[in-house]
């Protein structure tokens, strides 16, 4: 009786075309199963896929700013401000909580602006007042900015690891996400400009364009936290520009001058709906 050899069978999908390449990306996840012995690199890699995802979500879907609150006031006394309480998304997309009102000096930085206006004046006597309360009449303009910062805590006894020669030594056990508040006496550089400039265009398009316009931003724009598009320079949220005298009180205080804001997309439903009324309105 002659014997079928099982392998001459047509195997499904033999004589099918290969599909499409798999082109992988730089992100990667771990799979875990039972018995893997697991390091401490495992963890800070799953950690790192997820802050990440947030933060690629945040930047490219939502952009930077303001999100809530961050309203800044003149605060008692001379040269100072208060920053209220508030949300915020810098352009790398990490989230910037200020859980409760924060009070700033603006001594040093008012001090500088008072110097470099001397020395483009030409003032041989320009230079920051005393503590003693000399006050200069002619207010300075000094801008505050909100950055993302953290700081390692809680250090434990930990095991001896390959980097640090295997000598038994403490490592900070958690990160605390936190916040700095820079002030400047210089303005701050504009940030990047991708939908700066796609406003601008939008303003002198034409209506049978518009598809076009913002087909071609989604295509050709490089996402804000690309290389080049997000420098270090642009990690901090802006706040306000402040005009306070010298040694002396806080004149104005300007919110919106270099502040991006940052809409939830509600608001940004809403006004489209609006605009389309307005448009319907018009015809």
């Amino acid at each position: 009786m002659p014997t079928h050899d099982p392998t001459d069978r047509p195997r499904p999908h033999e004589h099918e075309p290969p599909g499409p390449a798999f082109h992988p990306s730089a992100v990667t996840r771990n799979r875990y199963f039972y018995g893997m012995l697991l390091e401490a690199q495992d963890m800070t890699e799953e950690q790192q896929l997820h802050l990440g995802n947030a933060r690629r979500h945040l930047a490219e879907l939502h952009g930077c700013g303001t999100a809530a609150g961050l309203r800044v006031d003149a605060a008692e006394g001379c040269e100072a401000v208060l920053v209220r309480r508030g949300v915020a998304i810098d352009c790398l997309g990490r989230e910037i909580r200020v859980e409760k009102d924060v009070r700033v000096s603006l001594r040093d930085a008012a001090a500088r602006a008072l110097s470099r206006r001397g020395e483009r004046l030409g003032r041989e006597d320009a230079r920051a007042p005393s503590r003693a309360g000399r006050c200069d009449p002619e207010p300075v303009e000094v801008y505050l900015s909100l950055c993302y910062d953290e700081a390692p805590e809680r250090p434990i006894q930990a095991l001896g690891a390959p980097e640090g020669g295997c000598a038994p030594a403490c490592a900070p056990s958690r990160v605390r996400h936190g916040f700095r508040i820079d002030v400047s006496a210089d303005p701050p550089d504009p940030e990047p400009g991708a939908v700066g400039r796609l406003l601008d265009r939008l303003h002198r398009c034409e209506r049978e364009r518009l598809d076009t316009l913002l087909c071609d931003f989604i295509l050709d724009e490089a996402p804000a936290h690309a290389a080049g598009g997000c420098r270090e320079r642009h990690g901090c949220a802006g706040l306000a520009r402040v005009r306070v005298v010298p040694g002396g009180e806080v004149l104005d205080v300007d919110n919106c001058a270099i502040r991006p804001l940052l809409l939830p997309t509600a608001l940004i439903a809403g006004l489209a709906r609006h605009a389309l009324h307005l448009a319907r309105r018009g015809r």
